[in-house]
């Protein structure tokens, strides 16, 4: 994986976090998640000892850490402008700041409360 940060591969470290709780489950072998977010090899290695046990659902998981693994050898550049099309798709869901004061004010928790908080 390159280094663009946790929040990068945040998808990563919770398929991670699965193939770590059911590889223990099943086998009892007991693995580092953040390390295998971290180190490309090590994830290799712990998708070889997934697939060795014929889990289904490790499997399954293996195949989309492979899926991870293998985008990781992307280009920076094409990785920079999938997150560039993301940041700007995000920018089209923000919501518009059209609420009146009216509104604000009756949105504020203290009015779905009945009486006082004491």
């Amino acid at each position: 994986m390159t280094d663009h940060g946790f929040i990068a591969n945040a998808e990563f470290f919770s398929i991670a976090t699965q193939v770590y709780a059911r590889l223990r489950r099943v086998s009892g072998r007991v693995v580092d998640a953040m390390y295998m977010a971290q180190n490309p090899e090590y994830a290799k290695y712990i998708i070889t000892l997934a697939q060795s046990t014929q889990d289904a659902e490790l499997l399954h998981y293996a195949t989309r850490l492979s899926e991870f693994i293998s985008q990781s050898t992307q280009p920076d550049s094409v990785l920079e402008q999938s997150q560039l099309s993301f940041s700007q798709s995000e920018d089209d869901l923000q919501p518009g700041s059209t609420a009146t004061e009216e509104e604000v004010y009756k949105a504020q928790v203290p009015h779905h409360y009945i009486g006082f908080l004491r």
